[in-house]
């Protein structure tokens, strides 16, 4: 007997294509969601290398907390460059593989990270000495800096000893100032906190709004 063929109508093959169709949008959120909790497992295994060099800088300074630069022709003094010996590929670990300013603060020698001025700088409630802090475990070393900030080399600290000044109290933009420095949610509306002690908490954003709200100085020393 002849072989019957089969072919698919008009109507089947549109019937087919729609279930792929289907298919294809189901499973694109779980990627998404895969990516993205392997883009933040790789962001939180990058800044806890950065703190174990954080720790190294420290012990070989006498407790010493590594500094940043203003300057762009002064790169030496920012801790991109210093904390460099102390890891085994500074440009692998500098940038967050969600950061959308990745190539560009890679191009610029910028960063993802940048460290908080309480720590790295002068200011008022400053603790520039690892071994003075009381508790480093609740103390902030490290921030995934904001998507709205310029990718200049100088963006890689963060103005933390301004952002609960008077004038931002009274003015209600506390979380305005923050939000310029760091980012808040790029991580499934959350984002990476390294602190001191090496360890890296993700922490929501509505977790540090609520901070803020209540008036409460997440980034001070501890």
């Amino acid at each position: 007997m002849p072989r019957r063929r089969y072919a698919l109508t008009l109507v089947e093959l549109l019937v087919v294509i729609a279930v792929i169709g289907v298919l294809i949008a189901l499973l694109l959120p779980a990627v998404q969601s895969a990516r993205d909790a392997a883009r933040s497992a790789s962001c939180r295994s990058n800044m806890r290398q950065l703190g174990i060099a954080v720790l190294r800088y420290c012990d070989s300074r006498g407790g010493e907390f590594p500094t940043y630069s203003h300057d762009a022709t002064d790169q030496g003094g920012s801790w991109v460059y210093t904390l460099a010996p102390y890891l085994e590929s500074v440009d692998a670990i500098r940038v967050c593989p969600q950061d959308i300013q990745a190539a560009e603060r890679l191009r610029d020698r910028s960063t993802t990270y940048v460290i908080n001025e309480y720590l790295a700088a002068d200011v008022p409630l400053a603790v520039r000495n690892l071994n003075k802090l009381t508790a480093t475990s609740k103390t902030i070393s490290f921030f995934e800096g904001s998507d709205v900030r310029s990718t200049a080399f100088q963006n890689e600290h963060v103005h933390t000893a301004s952002w609960y000044l008077p004038i931002n109290r009274q003015l209600g933009i506390v979380r305005v100032k923050v939000e310029r420095d760091i980012s808040l949610e790029r991580h499934a509306g959350a984002a990476n906190y390294l602190y001191v002690d090496g360890h890296v908490d993700s922490i929501s954003a509505s977790q540090v709004v609520e901070w803020i709200d209540a008036g409460y100085e997440f980034a001070l020393p501890q």
